[in-house]
């Protein structure tokens, strides 16, 4: 009897301390919360597990219904983990990537405007011209210019003063056919961007392939999957120094999921798409030079990175790194280039992903800071491993990372002191 009145008491000041903190009470950073002073039993442990989820749940909310978002205190909140209920994590993003405004009152302008600029990039990059040829030479973008709001034609001062080139009945100029070299030939354009498609068709297709969402013959999996490549593609036709690379499409693949799945935004289903590749551009800034061969032996370089990530190892663990790069010298760009260059987006199930996605983009040190920080949590987690093992076992344990609480590597790399002061230099 004493047990379940402690128990209820219990209870009582848990639901009390929850609905403070749903009224009004700040964030407090872990290291300046007191650790409890006694040890509760299984059901209470339960009991304040779900009071503690909806403690969080309130302060995301609370946070995001300001007049102006405080993005500090959206971090430090994301940084410990954004909830799964709720669908906070497709918002949370979108504010972490810079995507949407922190004043609430002017998502709706943005997105609009975001979304309308997509909608034209697409209109007038991704070329076809057969489908050109039918609309007399031009672009869908090209008629709406030429029309006012009304669907009539501009009223103009004068004759057009620029010489129209010669075209054929079917309004194709003459001198642009399927087999013309020129470089401002729609057709060696359209070509040349097929290749391109192929090869973006091909890496969608391998996405996620246990996830019903990215895999199949449904649907809805081939819509999920012609958004993506549009995406990406996209991508590619704006950014023609980089283009198209694989492992692109990991990168896309949670934020389009997360947004394509936003219960909060009633237009996220059609949108979903160019949220994605808004938010994909601001991702892969931080990590773009990694895909650039270019640049492998730069400062900025997968292989300079991928060093930075040795030091760091090196620093925490002398005698690990030692074993594993001296001794059995195993070259690290044989697990730790897919780790950085897709943000362990195939190391671990995708929610775990998610999980580890949310701390990556919150994290006050940066981005790239804190993926090499759990990259060497994640080295040191299995280091007991490591030290027994040769070439072979040290190279299959970092190749197929085994199962594990994705959270406890997330603590460990929060201890660990910046790379930048470890380094001495911003990474």
């Amino acid at each position: 009897m004493e047990y379940a009145k402690g128990l209820l008491s219990r209870a009582k000041e848990l639901a009390v301390q929850t609905a403070q903190e749903i009224q009004g009470q700040r964030y407090i950073a872990q290291d300046q919360r007191e650790a409890p002073s006694t040890t509760l039993s299984p059901a209470a442990s339960l009991l304040s597990s779900v009071q503690t989820l909806e403690a969080r749940i309130g302060r995301f909310k609370l946070e995001l219904k300001g007049s102006r978002i405080n993005l500090d205190n959206l971090k430090r909140l994301a940084y410990d983990g954004i909830p799964d209920r709720g669908n906070l994590r497709a918002t949370v993003w979108k504010l972490l990537l810079g995507y949407l405004p922190l004043t609430p009152e002017d998502w709706s302008k943005e997105l609009a405007k975001r979304r309308t600029m997509y909608h034209v990039f697409c209109e007038e990059l991704i070329v076809d011209p057969k489908r050109q040829a039918e609309h007399g030479g031009c672009s869908a973008a090209e008629e709406t210019a030429g029309t006012d709001s009304n669907g009539t034609a501009p009223q103009t001062a004068g004759p057009l003063t620029l010489p129209l080139a010669p075209r054929t009945a079917s309004g194709v100029p003459v001198d642009d056919h399927p087999l013309c070299l020129s470089q401002t030939s729609k057709w060696n354009t359209y070509f040349k961007d097929s290749e391109t498609m192929v090869q973006i068709e091909r890496d969608v297709l391998r996405t996620h392939p246990d996830m019903h969402f990215f895999t199949g013959d449904s649907p809805e999996a081939e819509a999920h999957r012609e958004d993506m490549k549009r995406a990406l593609f996209m991508y590619a036709k704006l950014n023609p120094g980089l283009r198209y690379i694989q492992g692109m499409n990991e990168l896309i693949a949670p934020l389009y999921y997360l947004f394509r799945n936003d219960t909060q935004d009633p237009h996220s289903v059609q949108y979903a798409e160019a949220d994605a590749f808004w938010c994909f551009m601001e991702l892969i800034s931080d990590f773009r030079d990694h895909f650039c061969q270019q640049l492998d032996n730069a400062q900025t370089g997968i292989k300079a990175t991928i060093r930075r990530l040795m030091q760091v190892l090196q620093y925490h663990d002398r005698e690990l790194w030692y074993h594993m790069e001296v001794v059995h010298k195993v070259d690290p760009q044989f697990y730790a280039f897919r780790w950085l260059t897709l943000l362990l987006s195939q190391e671990f199930a995708f929610p775990d992903t998610l999980r580890i996605w949310d701390t990556i983009l919150s994290d006050p040190q940066g981005r790239m800071d804190c993926l090499l920080r759990i990259c060497v949590a994640m080295i040191l987690h299995v280091g007991p491993v490591l030290r027994q093992g040769d070439f072979t076992v040290i190279l299959k344990t970092l190749q197929r990372y085994p199962s594990v609480d994705v959270n406890v590597l997330l603590q460990r790399a929060a201890e660990m002191p910046p790379c930048s002061v470890v380094l001495g230099a911003r990474v």
